[in-house]
């Protein structure tokens, strides 16, 4: 049994878009919401690459490499109750697949703490900042 699904309806889509809430970051943006009550008891993942990024062979290009960063990272940080959108940038299929990862690392965590309703924003090195006056 896999960690995590994939998102395959529309409304699944358009509902993480609307109820969710979105990062951008270089490489893609990440869009996440939270299920309330759901059948399936594990996060899932969806890709989405639209026409402005390039003709099929690279809109196909990004939907591998993201799929490929998701394999790799994606189980281990994701939430179980959470839906992912994976949107791809204009340079998805052009950057480093490493820059792709950290992209993908980086979204979903700090999805993560916004989901839970976290304030703190966690630095590089290890510190918390809290936003606001103290």
């Amino acid at each position: 049994m896999p960690l995590f699904f994939k998102l395959k309806k529309r409304k699944d889509f358009v509902r993480t878009a609307k109820a969710g809430v979105s990062i951008p970051t270089h490489t893609i943006v990440i869009q996440a919401a939270v299920r309330e009550n759901s059948s399936v008891s594990g996060a899932r993942i969806g890709y989405t690459t639209t026409k402005k990024i390039g003709k099929a062979v690279v809109r196909n290009r990004c939907r591998r490499r993201l799929r490929a960063a998701a394999a790799l990272y994606f189980a281990d940080i994701a939430l179980p109750n959470a839906d992912y959108v994976l949107i791809a940038r204009y340079n998805t299929a052009t950057v480093d697949f490493q820059e792709i990862c950290r992209d993908l690392r980086y979204g979903v965590k700090k999805l993560n703490r916004q989901l839970n309703g976290e304030t703190g924003c966690v630095e590089e090195n290890g510190q918390t900042s809290v936003s606001g006056s103290d």
